[in-house]
């Protein structure tokens, strides 16, 4: 009997597993696994959000044959999670990553994650792990920079990155669906 094949997803705060993106991924025959960054495990302090985060990833999703998928800040606890590890050898898809600081735009207030310059200095001393990566965020993410997005995720090896013009934060749900059917068809198990 052969075993079904399994994701593991961080959806952004309030994201649900059973969201759009972890619909599409059971649609497609993927078990869906992951936290929500909701109820008692937002409450929880970072640290312990990336170490619960940390043992999930190590116990069942620490292979090549492995996905993990990341959007918006579950992509933030994601990165933190595996950047003081040298390699992480699963298959990454980010969608709109928090990254550290938000972007300084007219009429919305800056937004400053837990640790927002870690990652930013981790690239500063080539210090970034080796991932099998593909991010995407938009031109006009209001949350995710795009100049941060390329500075630190061009840094790390193997990387790819898209900013998408014209999108936002949220991306559009056919353009998500049709990432997430490319990466899958391209580098799912």
């Amino acid at each position: 009997m052969s075993e079904n094949k399994k994701a593991y997803l961080l959806p952004g705060r309030k994201g649900k597993l059973d969201g759009f993106i972890g619909t599409l991924l059971l649609n497609m025959g993927y078990d869906v696994y992951g936290r929500e960054i909701d109820g008692a495990f937002e409450t929880l302090r970072i640290s312990k959000q990336v170490e619960t985060i940390q043992n999930d990833l190590k116990n069942d999703f620490w292979d090549e044959k492995s996905i993990v998928i990341g959007t918006s800040y579950g992509a933030y606890l994601f990165l933190h999670s595996i950047i003081d590890f040298e390699k992480f050898p699963a298959k990454v898809l980010l969608f709109s990553p928090v990254l550290g600081r938000s972007r300084a735009l007219a009429n919305r207030p800056i937004i400053s994650p837990p640790r927002a310059k870690k990652l930013l200095e981790y690239r500063k001393n080539n210090k970034l792990p080796q991932i099998d990566i593909e991010v995407h965020t938009g031109f006009d993410d209001e949350i995710c920079d795009p100049k941060l997005a390329q500075k630190i995720i061009l840094g790390i090896n193997n990387s790819q990155l898209t900013i998408v013009e014209g999108g936002s934060h949220q991306l559009d749900k056919d353009y998500i669906e049709d990432v997430l059917n490319k990466f899958l068809k391209h580098k799912g198990a």
